[in-house]
């Protein structure tokens, strides 16, 4: 056992072990704010390097050995295992709600994520087949699986008990997430935590590297007052939707890009991957706005009619609306863009409306092309109070068709509704 010298001892004068000090700072470091425990960790590390005759190798050893463990502390490996367990039986479950393609796509995400890759990587075919097939071959079994209950500190929390289990997971720097995702998937996380903050009335986790998830994701979540913004996903969907550009070409997402000083052409590369960082920190702003006008605008019920959708289009139409009327609300985020002019928020916003949502708002991308000619800002506002009013009035007609309906006709009449 090494012996601290008495000069970097504790202040009541007893001499300490470096594994005191690794248990001390666990507790009491936290975020790294405790001034005497950082004044601990600077000694320690001058220390080591006397100790190990100033090898050039200390700084490297003691970041690696001992930051890593009194910053961030260990990862309980039976939680995140469980949490993997829940997000396998999930996908077990529900993979056959996603198209073909739609599935292929995020078995994609799902093995760069597991795999630290980068989304302009390049994937062996032979290496990701091989990981589906290891994936699809356990499927039988678990879809005949329940949760598992997420344990932690001995105590034992239902696994979408995200409220408790992030307060349980608080000293770790982690945040935890679980809700319902399209077609009703019960979806799971576990992140890096980089921020909690209470904003409009709701608590909002924003999380950083993901070590958890399952097929489906997005750059955030609601569940009743807390909102999970997801920053990895949000930024790679950015970097997805710039090489849309350099291959497509798009006037929207040209105009965005530009205007968020990316150079046209840029190559993918580390320099672009934090452009991309700057741009996710900026668009994911504008995301949280859409979550607070979600939750400003929901009805308690609107679950309950997502539920008795009946199919993969109709529920489709019903999020479309729902988020419409997020998109336009004045708690929304294309009042603030507007408000604030962000030229590049507004090209982004304009490119990412596909599917329904492009089909049901036309207004808005008249009005962004005749933004584009005179940089008139009121034709923006216009279209959005407009498609607000639209929007709840074809949310009103939803409710009425399913409170007069049974549940096999309201399948039926609601697709009657469907735009062509």
């Amino acid at each position: 056992m090494i012996k601290i010298p008495r000069a970097l001892s504790s202040d009541r004068g007893k001499p300490e072990t470096i594994q005191s000090i690794f248990a001390q700072s666990r507790k009491g470091t936290k975020k790294g704010k405790n001034k005497r425990d950082i004044g601990l960790i600077q000694d320690l590390q001058a220390f080591l390097c006397a100790w190990f005759a100033r090898d050039k190798a200390c700084t490297f050893f003691f970041n690696i050995l001992f930051i890593s463990r009194v910053v961030t502390g260990p990862m309980d490996t039976s939680l995140k295992e469980d949490i993997k367990f829940n997000c396998d039986v999930s996908d077990a479950k529900y993979w056959g709600f996603f198209s073909i393609c739609g599935l292929l796509l995020r078995y994609r995400d799902l093995y760069r994520s597991e795999n630290n890759l980068k989304p302009w990587t390049n994937i062996r075919r032979e290496d990701i087949a091989a990981w589906i097939d290891r994936k699809e071959s356990r499927w039988p079994e678990l879809e005949q699986k329940e949760f598992r209950d997420l344990i932690i500190d001995g105590k034992a929390f239902d696994p979408f008990d995200a409220a408790g289990i992030n307060r349980a997971l608080g000293p770790q720097e982690l945040v935890y997430g679980a809700g319902y995702g399209m077609y009703m998937k019960p979806t799971f996380f576990l992140a890096e935590l980089k921020s909690t903050k209470e904003v409009s009335g709701l608590v909002v986790h924003t999380s950083g590297t993901e070590y958890v998830r399952d097929l489906f994701t997005a750059p955030a979540m609601l569940r009743e007052n807390t909102v999970f913004l997801r920053r990895e996903p949000l930024s790679i969907l950015l970097q997805y939707k710039f090489s849309e550009m350099n291959a497509k070409g798009h006037t929207a997402l040209e105009d965005a890009f530009t205007h968020y000083g990316f150079p046209h052409r840029q190559l993918m590369d580390d320099t672009l991957e934090q452009r991309l960082e700057g741009l996710t920190d900026r668009y994911s702003g504008i995301v949280l706005r859409h979550e607070i006008a979600e939750f400003k605008e929901a009805l308690p019920f609107w679950n309950d009619i997502l539920a008795a959708a009946g199919d993969r289009l109709n529920e489709h139409y019903l999020r479309a609306v729902k988020d419409l009327i997020a998109d336009t609300s004045d708690h929304g985020p294309l009042r603030t863009i507007v408000e604030t002019k962000d030229r590049g928020a507004l090209g982004l916003s304009v490119a990412l409306l596909e599917g329904f949502p492009r089909a049901l708002f036309p207004e808005l991308r008249d009005a962004y092309a005749e933004f584009l000619r005179n940089k008139d800002w009121g034709a923006i506002e216009k279209a959005r109070r407009d498609g607000y009013a639209r929007f709840v009035s074809e949310r009103e007609r939803i409710v009425s068709i399913y409170r007069s309906s049974a549940k096999e006709d309201f399948t039926r009449e609601l697709k009657k509704i469907l735009p062509a």
